[in-house]
């Protein structure tokens, strides 16, 4: 590829002395002058770039791929704190899902021009620190262990160990619960339906605690039903050997059902503030 003088002109004054790269720079380059490839793969690794990848480039072809890498995923206040604010990117509230699209635009515009290897690194090393913090129990989409975890704070239930099937937690009575949730995106009826219940018939949980998410993980309504219900108005599906639940808006109309939304919204904003949550008493 042939540059000509123009061109390297204008990327030495627009690209070369950008913030990012000088901050890159900052972090790679000795005293000397030279590059420190040990430097570049320590950076990388801290923003969870595999460097390795590119070992067997020469040493400018490592900087401009680890670099390009780099440039997608490294918050912009992380080099360049004159901004005063943290990267647009992750602050701007997230935009509508457009109704009926495959390939919908992301919330979060850096991760358009990521990998597949690179999200799903990163979804590893978000789920690696919720579990961390007591978030998650799991290494497994996050989701359901969310709900578990709301639920418990909410009501100081205690949650089961992994490895029961019938059941998630149950309170200080003895009472069991159930914990299913949905992340709803794109308002298609299917959405609604419950993960598949088990041996539904025998009781093994007597309430089922079940919360639908917004898109943006924010707690839409939340309900405790009783088994009975549960078992009344969920099908049988015979090649999956389970039953199957819609939590559509009719549920908490149902007599019995326990409207508990409030209690989950604050358990949610208590934990996002990273404060304790006050233990909802006056439900189950």
């Amino acid at each position: 590829m042939h540059f000509t003088q123009e061109q390297r002109d204008a990327w030495h004054a627009d690209t070369r002395n950008s913030p990012f790269n000088r901050w890159l720079r900052d972090h790679t380059v000795g005293p000397d002058g030279l590059l420190n490839l040990d430097s570049l793969r320590s950076v990388a690794a801290e923003f969870g770039v595999d460097a390795e990848k590119y070992a067997h480039l020469n040493a400018g072809q490592q900087r401009m791929n680890v670099g390009n890498r780099l440039r997608r995923v490294v918050p912009r206040h992380v080099y360049d704190p004159g901004s005063n604010q943290m990267d647009a990117q992750l602050i701007r509230p997230p935009a509508p899902i457009p109704a009926a699209t495959e390939h919908a635009p992301s919330d979060w515009p850096f991760m358009v021009n990521a990998t597949t290897s690179d999200l799903l690194r990163m979804q590893a090393a978000a789920i690696e620190e919720l579990r961390r913090r007591g978030v998650v129990r799991t290494g497994n989409a996050p989701l359901g262990d969310y709900a578990e975890h709301l639920f418990a704070r909410a009501f100081h239930w205690k949650l089961t160990p992994n490895s029961a099937t019938s059941y998630d937690a149950e309170n200080g009575d003895g009472i069991r619960f159930q914990i299913k949730a949905r992340r709803l995106r794109t308002e298609a009826p299917g959405e609604r339906q419950l993960g598949v219940m088990r041996a539904l018939p025998d009781a093994g949980f007597d309430y089922l605690a079940a919360v639908l998410f917004n898109r943006d993980f924010s707690v839409r309504r939340a309900a405790l039903v009783p088994h009975a219900t549960v078992l009344a108005r969920a099908v049988h599906v015979r090649h999956v050997n389970g039953w199957r639940f819609i939590l559509d808006d009719a549920v908490w109309l149902l007599e019995g059902v326990q409207d508990v939304t409030s209690s989950l919204r604050s358990a949610a904003d208590a934990l996002n503030e990273g404060v304790v949550s006050g233990a909802s008493r006056d439900l189950i």
